[in-house]
């Protein structure tokens, strides 16, 4: 009987070692994306496109509902994915406190404009939720310890990009933080490059791009065995049904004509 349990747990024992090994080389296949602006029609294109892709997760790099037509629905689909992470971008911020956002000036009024509609077209449950994200997530993946922010670790409203030389107080908190890769979103272009022993990746926007292409992008993340592998993808959906709802939504909302010029050119307006 000795012998028989004996076997027992070393045959076990064998298995949870392969079971680990095998948890430790597989490959996690990851759908990051971000700035997805309460745009749901892109949202769903994008979403399927991952599944048909066989993501394992989901990670959502902030910036929800704000600046769409939708931002009720793009929450609820978003939760239905149980995203492994799942921060608050700035825009999702400025849903905080609504009525007492200070109004200095028209374009502070119109900002106010549009955070009412938004708010008025989401449950009050979906919006504390949103607003009590956090704004920084830092986790450890196939033997890779990342970071997952907005814009950087420090600031939601400050972007990331591969042509924006870093600050020198930037570069040497993120050299304090003894990562290898960062996952960031906010400037609505897709990137993917390495600084200071760092890599930077941003999945581009869902909602609207700002690199000249408007169709949704995101970005696939593969993790194995302490390696990253990242494609980013371009999704079709009918961006013209979408125009034309918010073309008939846009009387009175001068930032959603902002919104119109990205949709159809792939750019951010000037100023």
């Amino acid at each position: 009987m000795k012998t028989e349990c004996s076997c027992g747990f070393i045959q076990i024992g064998h298995m949870v070692k392969f079971l680990q090994h095998f948890w430790e080389v597989a490959t996690m296949r990851l759908a990051v994306l971000g700035d997805i602006h309460g745009n749901i029609r892109a949202f769903e294109a994008v979403l399927n496109d991952a599944k048909a892709s066989k993501v394992d997760q989901v990670i959502f790099l902030g910036d929800l509902v704000v600046m769409g037509l939708d931002p009720q629905l793009c929450y609820d689909l978003l939760m239905e994915q149980k995203p492994l992470v799942m921060i608050k971008g700035n825009t999702d911020s400025s849903l905080e406190n609504v009525k007492a956002f200070p109004v200095k000036n028209e374009h502070d009024a119109q900002i106010l404009k549009l955070l009412k509609y938004t708010s008025i077209r989401m449950h009050q449950k979906a919006k504390e939720k949103l607003c009590n994200l956090p704004s920084v997530e830092r986790l450890d993946i196939g033997g890779i310890s990342l970071i997952c922010c907005h814009g950087t670790p420090y600031d939601e409203d400050e972007g990331i990009a591969k042509d924006i030389p870093f600050s020198p107080a930037l570069s040497k908190r993120l050299a304090e933080e003894k990562v290898e890769l960062i996952l960031s979103a906010h400037t609505h272009i897709p990137a993917d490059f390495q600084r200071d022993g760092i890599r930077f990746i941003n999945p581009g926007a869902v909602g609207y791009s700002f690199d000249g292409d408007v169709r949704p992008s995101y970005a696939l993340v593969d993790i194995e065995d302490s390696h990253i592998r990242c494609i980013h993808r371009r999704v079709d959906y009918d961006i013209n049904r979408y125009i034309m709802e918010v073309e008939h939504a846009l009387e009175g909302f001068q930032l959603f004509g902002r919104l119109l010029y990205s949709l159809k050119h792939g750019k951010q307006m000037k100023m």
